[in-house]
Order: structure tokens, then C-alpha cells, then sequence
């Protein structure tokens, strides 16, 4: 009785506030908006009630406490007349104004999903949460896709992948010099495109830009334009969401540490972020962690695994040319694992070797075709004299790639810095019957990490913060899952905990900043270079206290006071990696001590 109750109240609070919104829209006070909050109110409102409603029914149907879950989500309803109001009250009201009470309605329902996900966990199996967790990771995007699809217009290489996808569809070829001379691509850029990010090859423009993300957004693209590609790497998303949940699960860790892993590094900066982004790097890491999974029983792995991971894996040349890094380690892996003597040895290397290497040489033939060099990774062969690449100052480089003012991903999701802390507990489930996953997670990350480090552009300007490190951060949400478990195990839980929930915080804020507001998200290397502060923080600062800005260093500029600020942070993260060996030293020493006294007693 009171479930059926509970349903008819849902079915009638979905009604009023569909039916408020809809005939808000015929109010004459609307038509005299500007487009933006006349869409937000007519278009989006009711299209994210729909999202509210359809995850709700999804979500409640594995719920036990189905009529607690269904009374907290009428809340979400509140961002109707709440919108509707705000935008009555102002004569003027900007996007960003609008953003706060529509983005903070995404916001809600993330953490409304999860708690009720949270409360089911004892009863549904690992697929069905990795499942829900995914579902709603996709309803959040999608939700929050058409603000920043119409708010936000492409920038840095974005168009310029979405141009090559434009031609595909439209001229059925790569030369994009016919694109380039056009119009036609100011259906995703409003204006003329400053540069090129070609080479010209006789008459015909070939891209720089790697093809993996056109090819595989030619449908989307077709069927609706740049919000079709925006939708596809929601779904990427959602999809890496759901692998990041059962990856943890692979490695042991519980449930609600697997679930609070993925809720505070998938739902926040970067990877929420780069979902509106049209940008190869979010499919490469979920590439990374399909492998990954796909080779978490190691020797034992079968052809099929092995013919599968190799497989992805050679599509990861195809997304991104920095993506060889995180080739060449799941490669060896593949290899080790295919070569090792056993039965079956020479049909398991032909699985682990034919797929990668044929998709690889179709690569090098496309290449050929348009720049005459067969090789992967042509187009930035022939730009090496004209852009330097490598300078050797891996120091510089990591230091900036984690606590970097400006690009670094610890100021802008501090949840990061658990990941200092479950760097032994990750190493230690190496040693605890889980080597191929740990291996295979660490050795392509620190790969990777080593040449990014390493060039002359590791920030990645022009785009939101910490694009370079997507490709490989499962293997620093296995870390994150690593932290979360050893401040479980700490005396004093409640400070342990209180200081995740504030990392936590931090990182969900910032994300929901740069949602509202997207043009914070990008800044330029000859800005700051040239003193200029981070607009995120030049935002913030107006409110936060001490200033952003002041704390992290800025590693473009490299003043003293920047490096002592680098040096600082270095030293608490290794300080963070010291305090977990020390908890993890006494909790093994725990039971050796009760024994002694156990013994003791039993002399006397």
C-alpha cells in the first residue's frame, strides 16, 4: 500500500512539474528573454525533468527503501519554480545566472542516484551497480549537455577534429581543403578559422589531428552535428564510469570503496568535464581500462582475451599519437602473457599479436595515402622541425601535471591527493594475487606520464585542465580507491574521513563552477607566461580564501617562489605516501602484538 502510495505521488509530482513548465513557456514575460534562458526554460527544463523521472523509475526498481528514495527526489522539482522565478525577478538575467539553478539540478541528481545506489549495494551484484552507476553518469551529462553546447562554443582543436568528421560525412574524403576555404563549418564554429591544422599535400589539405575520434564520430555527427559527438562521449563516459566501478571490484576492493572511488574522481574534473569536450582522450581511457580488465587474469588469460585486448589496443595509435605510450605497455603485457611456454603458445601469440599489428599497418596505409610516409603519426612526423617536442625536464613537467596553478589536476579535483595515499595499497594488491591488473594499469600510466612529462607542451593550453592525463586515469582512480581504504583504517576515522569529505567538496565544487561557467575552463600558455592569472581562479578568488592562486605554483613562470611552492606540494605528497606506510606498518603489527600478549598470559 504505501509503495503503490509512494508511485502516485511521483506519477502527480512529475505531472505539476511538467505541466508548470509548459505553460510557463506561453507567458508573455518569456518571449521577451534572450534565447538562452528562453530555451533553458521552454527545451531544456523539461527534457531534464525527463532525465529526473526516467532515472528515478530505473534506479527504484532495485531499491529497498524505494518510499525514502521517491520523497527525497521531489526535491529535484524545486528547480522549477526556482528557475522560473529567477528568471522572472530579473530583467537581465545571464546564462551563468540560469547555470546555478540548472546545473545545480544535474548536481542534485548525481548525489540523489548515488546515495540511493549506496543504500542497495548489500543486495545487487557487482554488474547491476557498475550498471546504475553508468546510467547515471549518462542521465547527469546529457543533462547538462545542452547548456554547454549552446553557452560554450568549440575552442583550440576542437573544430578542427570536427571539421575532418565533417568532411567524412559530407565529401566522403579526408582533403579538407574545400572545408577550410568554406563556411559550412560554422554550423560548430561561429567565425572564421584562424589557422589551419594541416599540411598541404599539392592542392589537397590533410588533418595533423589523429583520425580515431572522426572516424568513430561520422554517425553521430550525421545523425545530429556536434551534439550528436557530445553525446556519443557522454555515452564514453558513462561506459568508463561503469568500467572504473567493476575494475575496482577486480582488484578487491569493497563495494562502498569501489562506489565512493568512482563517485568522487568519475562525476568531477576532469573526466565529467571532458564529456562536452571534443576531444579523442576520454575514449582512450576507456580503451585503457577495457584492456586492463580484459587481461586482469594474466598468464591464464585466454586467446579470445588476448585477441580482444590486442585489438583495442591498436585502435589506441589510431585516437591520439601520445596514446603509444599507453600502447606500448599494454603491448607488453599482451606480449608477456602470449609468449609465455604453455599449451596453445604460437595460436595465443598470433592472438596477441595479428589484430594490433594489422590495425596498426591500416594506419600506416592511410598515412601513406595522404602524406607519403608509411607510418603512424605521419602528419606530426613532418611538423618536428617547425614545433619542438621533447625537452627533458620530466621534473618540470610531472611536478606541473599534478599541482600546476593553471593546468595541474590536484587545484582543481584535490580528491587526487588520495591517490598519494593508496599508492602502497594499490602496490600491495600486486603482491596479494592481482600483478596483471596493478601491472597493467601502472606501466602504461607511468609510460605515459614520463613523456608528457617530458615535452615542451605537457600543459595541453587551450583546452580544460589535465586533458594529458585522461588517457591513463583509471590508474590513478585505483590509487584514489587505495586512499580511500587506508583512511578506513585509521584511529581517528572521523578526522580520516572528514579530510577525504573536504577533498571531495573542493573538487565537486570546482567541477560545478566550470559547468556553469565554461569559459573559465581555458587559458593560454603566452597568458600566463606573461603574469596573467587563471580565470578560474581570478573567478574564485574573489570569494575563496586564501586566493588559489597564491597556493599553487605556476610552473610556466618558475619564479623562486613558484618552485618553493612546487617543492612544497612534492614534499606533501611524499609525505601523504609516508603517513600510508606508517598506518599500514602498524595495522600489520596489530596482531603480532596481540599474539605476544596472548602468550604472555598463558607463561603466567
Amino acid at each position: 500500500m504505501t509503495t503503490r502510495r509512494d508511485l502516485v505521488a511521483f506519477v502527480a509530482a512529475n505531472l505539476v512539474a511538467f505541466a508548470v513548465a509548459l505553460v510557463a513557456v506561453n507567458e508573455p514575460w518569456i518571449a521577451d528573454l534572450d534565447d538562452v534562458p528562453r530555451a533553458l526554460i521552454g527545451r531544456w527544463l523539461p527534457y531534464a525533468l525527463a532525465l529526473c523521472a526516467g532515472l528515478a523509475v530505473v534506479l527504484a526498481v532495485h531499491l529497498e527503501a524505494r518510499s525514502a528514495f521517491l520523497v527525497r527526489h521531489f526535491a529535484l522539482y524545486l528547480a522549477v519554480p526556482a528557475t522560473l522565478l529567477l528568471a522572472r525577478l530579473s530583467q537581465s538575467i545571464s546564462n551563468g545566472e540560469l547555470g546555478v539553478v540548472y546545473v545545480g539540478l544535474a548536481g542534485a541528481l548525481a548525489l540523489h542516484a548515488l546515495a540511493g545506489l549506496w543504500s542497495a549495494l548489500g543486495r545487487l551484484s557487482d554488474s547491476r551497480v557498475a550498471f546504475l552507476v553508468g546510467v547515471t553518469f549518462l542521465a547527469v551529462a546529457l543533462m547538462v549537455l545542452p547548456y554547454d553546447r549552446t553557452v560554450s562554443p568549440t575552442a583550440s582543436d576542437e573544430p578542427h577534429y570536427l571539421i575532418v568528421t565533417q568532411s567524412l560525412v559530407l565529401d566522403h574524403d579526408l582533403d579538407l581543403a574545400n572545408d577550410y576555404a568554406g563556411t559550412r563549418y560554422f554550423v560548430f564554429y561561429p567565425t572564421k578559422l584562424p589557422d589551419i591544422h594541416g599540411i598541404h599535400v599539392g592542392d589537397a589539405i590533410y588533418s595533423v589531428r589523429d583520425l580515431g575520434l572522426p572516424v568513430l564520430a561520422v554517425i553521430p555527427f550525421a545523425t545530429a552535428g556536434r551534439t550528436g559527438v557530445m553525446a556519443m562521449l557522454c555515452l564514453v563516459g558513462a561506459l568508463l564510469a561503469a568500467q572504473l566501478y567493476l575494475l575496482l571490484r577486480d582488484l578487491r576492493f569493497e563495494r562502498r570503496v569501489a562506489l565512493l572511488a568512482v563517485g568522487g574522481t568519475a562525476f568531477v574534473h576532469p573526466i565529467f568535464t571532458y564529456t562536452t569536450q571534443v576531444y579523442p582522450d576520454l575514449i582512450t581511457g576507456l580503451v585503457f581500462v577495457t584492456v586492463v580488465r580484459l587481461l586482469h587474469r594474466g598468464m591464464l588469460a585466454s586467446a579470445r582475451e588476448l585477441v580482444l585486448a590486442s585489438l583495442l589496443t591498436g585502435t589506441l595509435p589510431w585516437l591520439s599519437t601520445r596514446a603509444w605510450f599507453v600502447a606500448v605497455g599494454l603491448g607488453l603485457i599482451i606480449g608477456y602473457a602470449a609468449l609465455r611456454p604453455r599449451a596453445g603458445q604460437v595460436s595465443r601469440a598470433v592472438a596477441g599479436a595479428v589484430p594490433f599489428a594489422a590495425l596498426v599497418l591500416v594506419l600506416c596505409y592511410a598515412n601513406w595515402r595522404m602524406f607519403g610516409l608509411f607510418m603512424p603519426g605521419a602528419g606530426y612526423y613532418l611538423l618536428k622541425d617547425f614545433q619542438p617536442v621533447l625537452v627533458y625536464t620530466p621534473w618540470t613537467g610531472g611536478a606541473g601535471l599534478f599541482f600546476d596553478a593553471t593546468w595541474g589536476l590536484v587545484p582543481r579535483a584535490a580528491i587526487y591527493l588520495l591517490a598519494f595515499v593508496g599508492l602502497v595499497a594499490l602496490w600491495r594488491r600486486a603482491r596479494e594475487g592481482h600483478s596483471p591488473e596493478v601491472i597493467a594499469l601502472a606501466l602504461p600510466w607511468a609510460l605515459s606520464f614520463l613523456y608528457i612529462a617530458s615535452i615542451a607542451y605537457w600543459y595541453a593550453d587551450g583546452g580544460p585542465a589535465s586533458r594529458y592525463l585522461l588517457a591513463t586515469m583509471p590508474f590513478l582512480v585505483g590509487a584514489v580507491a587505495g586512499g580511500i581504504e587506508t583512511l578506513a583504517r585509521f584511529r581517528l576515522r572521523d578526522l580520516a574521513v572528514g579530510f577525504a569529505a573536504v577533498l571531495a567538496a573542493w573538487s565537486a565544487f570546482v567541477t560545478y563552477v566550470l559547468a556553469v561557467l565554461p569559459e573559465l575552463r581555458y587559458d593560454y600558455a603566452t597568458d600566463v607566461r606573461a603574469g596573467g592569472s587563471t580565470h578560474l581562479w581570478n573567478f574564485l578568488g574573489r570569494i575563496v580564501r586564501p586566493d588559489p592562486d597564491t597556493v599553487f605554483p605556476s610552473l610556466l613562470r618558475l619564479s623562486p617562489l613558484d618552485v618553493a611552492r612546487a617543492i612544497a606540494w612534492i614534499l606533501l605528497a611524499a609525505g601523504l605516501v609516508a603517513i600510508e606506510v606508517w598506518l599500514l606498518r602498524a595495522k600489520a603489527a596489530e596482531p603480532s602484538r596481540t599474539t605476544t600478549l596472548a602468550a604472555g598470559k598463558r607463561g603466567s
